[in-house]
């Protein structure tokens, strides 16, 4: 698996939100939507109609949307994004975010990955939060379905670096198509 771009501020904001919001089931979507007008909501596009754009569900029992957006070539992923759940150890519930990558080279078999974490994000109290996550997977040889796994992992530790809390999303199938 390749190195995937450094965390963006909606992964921070996430790892933040978690904090301030333990013990409570939190449900987050669409963070961070409002950031940029490219990032403000659905909008048409010629690509689709050449059937760049992927859709479906996660096979988790939430069955949260997936979309797949490839180059006209197919040869890069432009952005992946899902809806993924997390749970917790501590017994504190779990919570839901959304997820995304870009920029992901595609083989030329139709295989693509990448990983990024642990990455620690310092909080203003002294806690201090590791976010790691990947995606993994593949299209078919008619380019017509993507499937692959997702994974998401929030660790938690307080002042003294003792782990508090793990909520991990755990492998997550999904799959889509145009």
């Amino acid at each position: 698996m390749g190195v995937c771009k450094k965390l963006t501020p909606k992964r921070a904001t996430v790892a933040l939100a978690w904090v301030v919001s333990i013990g409570a089931t939190l449900i987050m979507w669409p963070l961070g939507a409002a950031a940029s007008a490219r990032g403000a909501g659905p909008t048409a596009r010629t690509a689709a109609a050449s059937g760049v754009v992927y859709g479906g569900l996660t096979n988790a029992t939430d069955r949260f949307p997936v979309v797949v957006e490839v180059s006209k070539n197919r040869k890069q992923i432009v952005r992946a994004s899902a809806g993924i759940r997390l749970q917790c150890s501590s017994g504190a519930g779990g919570f839901t975010i959304p997820d995304s990558y870009g920029k992901l080279k595609v083989s030329k078999t139709g295989k693509f990955g990448v990983s990024f974490g642990p990455e620690t994000f310092r909080n203003d109290d002294g806690t201090t939060d590791d976010v790691q996550g990947s995606i993994s997977g593949a299209f078919n040889a008619a380019r017509t379905k993507v499937s692959g796994k997702w994974q998401y992992k929030l660790t938690h530790h307080d002042a003294t670096g003792a782990v508090v809390d793990t909520c991990d999303s755990g492998v997550v199938s999904w799959s889509a198509k145009d």
